[in-house]
């Protein structure tokens, strides 16, 4: 765990550093960490008083002091920080005051200067979608022969990312750090925060173009994660993705660009100068995923994966792992051992089989390309099994909401779906784009997935292949749940 002394966190944060006379004897003095929640405040560290829409830790300020903490770091301008200043000048024992222009803009500058003295290397992690899959699979890899910090949860905004690395330690040999954004400049931020030595891109979608605006604008700001890079670092992007290509061969910097593609198909002869990793012999079933890996920069090699759970995306999942290895000099055969010991987490294509049905759980969240990834695992676990799709309505699209929904309603015509189950407003769109292919399909539309999971017990078959897949604010959890304890008698 860090340890930080005085001086340390004043040139970081280039604050205003005040000590009791007392204190400043103590030229060993130190803090055992920083933290920004009192709950979790332990005696010895340094409390640090965020601000945010519906918070002010600064209210907290007794409470930290009641539980310990050495050092405070307020806001200048803070009521609390002027009352401890006038009790400091009126000789009370205080705790070590230091004082910023931004707690916030603190924290991330205290995690930079820690990073900065780290010698695992950083690895960072962004996308439209995918982030936490590839991150947890670059992990599963890598921790074959590393020892591995990484983002817990979804900590992967300003605040959660200086979490991540402040809880690193010397013993950490590779720090995965996934960046997670919202509005125009998050990304740059972060990276300047880790300077990660190798950067993940996982893809460049539609989420968030309702800040973003357009396609072109989420493309700088996920290849923003550069702007912080170590030089002659190593960038690896999904090599099917058309923007990232187009930027890929325009970059020019000191950072070498690798294409991570699902099949050698999608190499193209206009990157013979990149280094590509692909796959080949793709096999998907409900057990597991497997496949052959190649890559161009040891052409003589392949090495056979076999993933525990079903799903194409995967494939790209571990083969930024795989890239990932091979860039830190790891032993692949090792490291292609690790996608054995993959485990994804929450309702991520989660496969559930009973009483002779397949259920795939894919209601974390929910974007067009998710989506898209989810409609083509049901239609190849599914086989000759009818096949019962259960979509919400996509959000954050912006005014590429009509198209995109459109857009999957046409995926769903062509795969056949047997029968599809629709909530949301924005599903509207979905269901004219499946009419427009295929009039004739069955189409059932919901207010709500309470109501959707009350229906569709009544129609399942013995031998039902069904995908539940859907935003997080539609609940579509509660369709799966229904789904898992009711007893079928066929």
């Amino acid at each position: 765990m860090a340890r930080f002394i005085p001086a340390q966190l004043q040139t970081w944060t280039d604050g205003l550093l005040l000590q009791t006379p007392e204190a400043q004897q103590h030229s060993e003095r130190f803090y055992r960490g920083i933290s920004t929640d009192t709950r979790t405040l332990r005696s010895g560290e340094a409390f640090l008083a965020l601000i945010g829409e519906n918070f002010d830790g600064h209210k907290f300020v007794d409470q930290a002091i009641a539980k310990g903490c050495k050092m405070l770091i307020l806001n200048e301008k803070s009521e609390q920080a002027m009352q401890l200043y006038y009790d400091l000048l009126h000789g009370k024992e205080i705790p070590d005051l230091l004082l910023v222009q931004d707690t916030l803009k603190a924290y991330q500058k205290i995690a930079e200067g820690y990073r900065l003295t780290l010698l695992a290397p950083v690895i960072g992690i962004t996308g439209s979608v995918g982030k936490t899959t590839t991150r947890r699979m670059v992990g599963a890899i890598l921790n074959t022969q590393m020892k591995l910090h990484q983002t817990s949860n979804n900590e992967n905004n300003q605040i959660g990312l200086p979490l991540t690395l402040l809880e690193a330690d010397d013993e950490d040999e590779v720090i995965l750090a996934e960046m997670g954004m919202d509005r125009r400049g998050e990304i740059k931020i972060l990276s300047e925060v880790a300077h990660p030595d190798i950067a993940i891109i996982t893809s460049v979608g539609y989420s968030h173009s309702e800040y973003l605006g357009s396609r072109k604008n989420i493309l700088e700001e996920k290849t923003d994660i550069i702007s912080g890079m170590k030089s002659n670092g190593i960038v690896l992007i999904n090599g099917q993705d058309t923007h990232l290509n187009a930027w890929a061969t325009s970059f020019k910097g000191t950072t070498t660009v690798w294409r991570i593609c699902n099949e050698y198909e999608e190499i193209g002869s206009d990157f013979e100068n990149f280094p590509v990793f692909w796959a080949e012999n793709l096999k998907i079933e409900t057990g597991g995923t497997s496949f052959i890996a190649k890559t161009t920069l040891d052409p003589e090699v392949a090495w056979p994966v076999k993933i525990k759970a079903p799903g194409k995306y995967l494939i790209r999942a571990a083969l930024f792992g795989l890239a990932s290895a091979y860039a830190l000099g790891l032993d692949m055969d090792l490291a292609v051992e690790g996608c054995l010991k993959f485990t994804n987490t929450g309702n991520r294509q989660r496969i559930v089989q009973k009483d002779g049905l397949i259920l795939i759980d894919d209601s974390y969240n929910s974007s067009p390309e998710s989506n898209t990834a989810a409609l083509d695992t049901l239609s190849m676990i599914a086989g000759p099994r009818r096949k019962i799709a259960c979509i919400s309505a996509m959000r954050e699209l912006g005014k590429y909401a009509e198209d995109l929904h459109t857009n999957i309603g046409y995926r769903i015509a062509d795969l056949g779906i047997d029968i599809l189950y629709l909530v949301g407003e924005e599903s509207k769109w979905i269901e004219a784009g499946v009419r427009q292919i295929n009039p004739a399909l069955k189409i059932k539309t919901f207010p709500d997935s309470a109501s959707i999971a009350e229906d569709i017990i009544d129609i399942i078959e013995p031998g039902d292949c069904i995908l539940v897949k859907g935003s997080r604010s539609f609940a579509m959890e509660k369709i799966s749940q229904k789904i898992e304890v009711q007893e079928f008698k066929f």
